[in-house]
């Protein structure tokens, strides 16, 4: 499968600064995640059940009743059911709300859903969480091949700390009863050649989100692919042809349900939700680029219930994902059982654009969404 996994020299170098398991050996490392999560499966389910309550910070499983699908199927596998206070959150205020409650001492979070870009393009961060592989790979990967599957293909540098739930995949999402598949921009080229939404026949009919966290055109700037006057140029072209702007994909994808404009750019993610509940609304990938962001879930350094989170979480990899993709119909491009991986098989020139830590942590991602945003109306 084709993934971005780009570990360096730079963010190697950091992350032994920040967290004082990456300089010991593997061995050590594990009796360093044995102080707090059990050593074997019996012995994590046994605490699980004995910590009972987990606090979790994620939206997902407040929508379309994936908490109810979530909690029969836990029940299922592991004989009870923990008392989840469930905190709905996107991210980047879930990490944004933590770290101030951090700072003051407070952890009220048991399972957290964050970026791992952000965590790790911040190297202070990552001493506020636990390194969660060791024991996910020691306790789990034996018992579960879905989780197996996932771990392989989390980039490496994310492993310790975050696992990937969803992957924010950029494309374009269509009302079926005003456009087809074959009259839609095929490649993000076409935009910079004038062509695609920036084309006058799209006047007024398509949909951009403001330049902001979720905006795919501020990932062409990913590893180089463009630099920012031709991101310039590309919104210009786009602005001059009287898009509807809204301020997220979300609200894009909304738009877009309800017929305001035919087509959008836009995260692709729950445009399959919507089409279960019955709006005409269908998404493809573009065949040039897949401008993407990956968000995960963590355990953060005292946690109450660290086990039950541990627990949780590997229930979230081997049973939790393919749920969220049947009931919401988001997916995740790590997991192989995904409908989004099969998709960027499918796409096999596609070239994989993803911020690195290292390039966060430049502020290049902040530098070329200032750049662009003084361009907006």
């Amino acid at each position: 499968m084709n993934r971005v996994d780009r570990p360096s020299k730079t963010f190697v170098s950091l992350l032994f600064l920040a967290l004082i398991g990456a300089l010991l050996s593997p061995s050590t490392k594990v009796v360093l995640a044995q102080s707090v999560f059990g050593k074997t499966y019996e012995e994590v389910l046994d605490k699980a059940k004995r910590e009972a309550e987990l606090r979790l910070w994620w939206e997902v499983p407040g929508e379309r009743g994936v908490g109810e699908q979530f909690e029969a199927a836990f029940k299922k596998r592991f004989g009870f059911v923990p008392r989840v206070h469930l905190t709905p959150v996107t991210n980047p205020d879930s990490l944004l709300r933590f770290l101030t409650e951090a700072r003051v001492g407070r952890i009220d979070a048991d399972l957290l859903y964050a970026g791992a870009a952000d965590i790790a393009g911040r190297p202070d961060r990552l001493a506020l969480f636990e390194d969660i592989e060791t024991p996910l790979v020691k306790v789990f990967s034996p018992k579960f091949k879905g989780l197996e599957g996932v771990l392989r293909n989390v980039a490496a540098w994310k492993r310790p700390f975050s696992v990937d739930v969803t992957t924010l995949a950029s494309g374009i999402i269509y009302n079926t009863k005003k456009t087809n598949a074959n009259d839609l921009p095929k490649t993000y080229e076409e935009f910079a050649e004038g062509k695609g939404f920036a084309d006058p026949k799209w006047k007024g009919n398509f949909a951009i989100n403001t330049i902001g966290p979720a905006s795919p055109l501020t990932d062409m700037g990913v590893g180089g692919h463009w630099d920012i006057e031709k991101q310039k140029k590309v919104l210009q072209m786009l602005l001059a042809n009287k898009p509807l702007i809204k301020r997220s994909s979300g609200d894009v994808r909304m738009a877009v349900a309800l017929g305001e404009v035919a087509a959008a750019t836009g995260n692709i993610g729950g445009t399959e939700g919507l089409r279960k509940e019955g709006y005409p609304i269908q998404s493809t990938l573009f065949e040039d680029v897949m401008a993407l962001g990956s968000i995960g879930l963590t355990i953060p350094k005292g946690a109450k219930s660290p086990n039950l989170a541990l627990l949780y979480l590997a229930f979230i990899l081997e049973d939790g994902l393919p749920i969220v993709e049947r009931v919401n119909g988001e997916g995740t491009f790590v997991d192989p059982r995904s409908q989004l991986a099969k998709s960027l098989k499918a796409l096999p020139k596609a070239k994989v654009l993803e911020w690195s830590p290292e390039e966060v942590l430049a502020g290049q991602r902040d530098k070329i969404r200032k750049a662009l945003q003084p361009l907006m109306p």
